[in-house]
């Protein structure tokens, strides 16, 4: 399993309409583009995203490429209980899936993992804009952990 945090979307304070629709800056669009590299060598069977807008259009290269369709998750939205995302990510833990949410969800979701004993520490990388986490969950409760950092490359036109 791989969580992707959501690429640069420029200041949030900015931005004067419903968050939801913020959409990538040209930053976070080459962090997306960036992705299909960094990913490349890894399986992908289903593509799950936050409904906001920023998810979605930074796994949208990685799906063209794989021809895969990207699926709105309303568990990875900012607003969703992070015990209940645990909950879907554990039920499905062996999945070879990609899923995008964002830097508050990371933060809630890394205190319900190490609450339930499945990590002992917080990685001490904070999860950049554009990078993700490759997650292995094994029988014996344990996981490992890998930082992807972002690799922005310039974005197709």
């Amino acid at each position: 399993m791989i969580l992707v945090r959501h690429g640069h979307a420029g200041n949030k304070s900015d931005w004067r309409h419903d968050d939801d629709l913020r959409p990538l800056s040209i930053r976070g669009r080459s962090q997306a583009a960036g992705l299909v590299v960094s990913l490349a060598d890894d399986p992908v069977s289903a593509i799950w995203t936050s409904p906001a807008l920023r998810c979605r259009q930074t796994l949208e290269p990685l799906a063209a490429d794989r021809g895969l369709p990207v699926q709105d998750q309303p568990l990875l939205a900012k607003s969703a209980a992070a015990s209940d995302l645990m909950a879907w990510l554990l039920t499905h833990g062996s999945e070879p899936w990609l899923l995008c949410t964002h830097g508050e969800v990371f933060k809630a979701l890394a205190v319900e993992v190490r609450a339930a004993g499945l990590i002992t520490e917080i990685p001490p990388t904070s999860t950049a804009k554009g990078a993700a986490w490759r997650v292995a969950w094994h029988q014996d409760g344990s996981s490992d952990l890998d930082y992807v950092r972002p690799l922005p490359i310039q974005p197709p036109s």
